[in-house]
């Protein structure tokens, strides 16, 4: 076992999640793609690009586990790169939907694989128990680079517009060469399979159905759900937009969000000691659709105010609901329920997408808001009621 090297794997993990959220176009890619499309055509180009990224989660899966995660890595950020590089070159809808494609295929063959392969070289040294550990510092790191990236795109866009978008792009080919530099550790796994991957899809929604999850079901599907709608598709810098915050505004108040809720995040676990789950995640979705029924409305730069409320809702319920997973599952079944999670909270945006850009080529974003908020406030509501309604039943179990 060639142990520095596998320890030098975990260093390049870290440079890895540095050197691919450096989100440079983050906080005008809407700018640049709107100058070749309109609000409905965007929709359609997004949906259609993350809808063929999550088909191949499958097949990146596969190819993963069959010729490598360190081949995986270094073809996902030589895909990335071109891809954006594509996108920041292009003078038409054609080249910009291309280019989206192969930069939606490059993430989806790096989703998962650098984490097991951190993974699997912990393993290999005997210090799997360190895992979360490194999470948790790959998180930091993440919310440092992305900070950076959307202040410094900023800056970028006002000397170009497409010069954030070229930054970005070149920003994965030291990503390559930190791939490059990986080692692959030894695995004692069979091969992947798709039925295999389809199989513990169902596995993961069996495990979400047991008594002690499903009281959470709601509340998981609408807060992470309605935060990867927000963070991932056109809506946060929609919605941005309608209070008066462009691109030169939102590469600031982007990373303000960010930093202030990578800070605040510190406090979970004191707050988990005091609250229960369940009650957790009410106040936290309640927190979400008060904020998406005030984005609804002409606020001006008070809409500073429930971006912040999203922000801090959806990056705080993501590792509560992960503890909630632990704890009540099984250690055989967790990454199996959490990954069903990740994937199922995904697909809505495919579905929502092209309705998004079609409210907002109308002018009915304040609508699509209010809809959005009543949909989330009801389903806490429901969640709420059925969690209380199981009292009586439980107090008979137990006679």
């Amino acid at each position: 076992m060639d142990y520095p090297r596998l320890k030098r794997n975990i260093t390049l993990y870290y440079l890895l999640t540095i050197s691919t959220n450096l989100w440079f176009g983050a906080s005008n890619w809407l700018y640049v793609w709107r100058r070749f499309m309109s609000f409905g055509q965007l929709g359609w180009v997004d949906a259609i690009g993350f809808g063929i990224s999550l088909l191949l989660d499958i097949p990146t899966g596969a190819f993963a586990d069959i010729f490598g995660k360190r081949i995986t890595l270094i073809l996902s950020n030589i895909c990335t790169a071109t891809g954006i590089l594509i996108i920041a070159t292009a003078n038409s809808l054609t080249g910009i939907f291309i280019g989206n494609i192969i930069s939606q295929v490059g993430w989806a063959m790096y989703s998962g694989a650098a984490d097991a392969l951190v993974y699997d070289s912990l393993l290999n040294m005997k210090k799997e128990d360190l895992f979360s550990l490194v999470l948790a510092k790959s998180n930091q790191y993440m919310s440092y680079a992305a900070a950076f990236g959307y202040f410094v795109g900023g800056l970028l866009y006002t000397l170009h517009w497409r010069l954030p978008h070229i930054m970005w792009g070149l920003s994965y080919i030291p990503a390559t060469i930190f791939s490059f530099l990986l080692m692959e550790p030894k695995i004692h796994a069979g091969h992947f399979s798709a039925k295999e991957y389809l199989n513990k899809i169902h596995l993961g929604i069996g495990e979400l159905l047991l008594p002690q999850l499903r009281k959470y079901i709601l509340l998981i599907f609408v807060l992470l759900g309605v935060y990867f709608l927000y963070t991932w598709g056109f809506v946060r810098p929609a919605i941005a937009t309608s209070f008066g915050f462009f691109a030169q505004e939102q590469s600031i108040i982007l990373p303000i969000l960010t930093l202030s809720s990578a800070f605040l995040l510190q406090y979970l676990p004191a707050i988990q000691r005091k609250i229960s789950g369940f009650k957790g995640l009410t106040i936290l979705a309640l927190l979400m659709g008060l904020a998406f029924l005030l984005s609804a409305f002409p606020i001006g730069y008070w809409g500073i105010i429930p971006m912040f409320f999203i922000v801090i809702a959806g990056r705080f319920s993501g590792p509560w609901i992960s503890s909630i997973v632990n704890k009540e599952i099984s250690s055989h079944y967790r990454a199996t329920t959490l990954s069903t999670i990740s994937l199922l909270t995904k697909v809505p945006y495919v579905l929502v997408a092209v309705l998004i850009g079609a409210a907002a080529e109308k002018n009915m974003l304040s609508q699509f808001c209010l809809v959005l908020a009543g949909m989330i406030l009801f389903a806490t509501l429901v969640s709420g009621g059925l969690y209380y309604m199981s009292f009586p039943r439980r107090r008979e179990s137990s006679l």
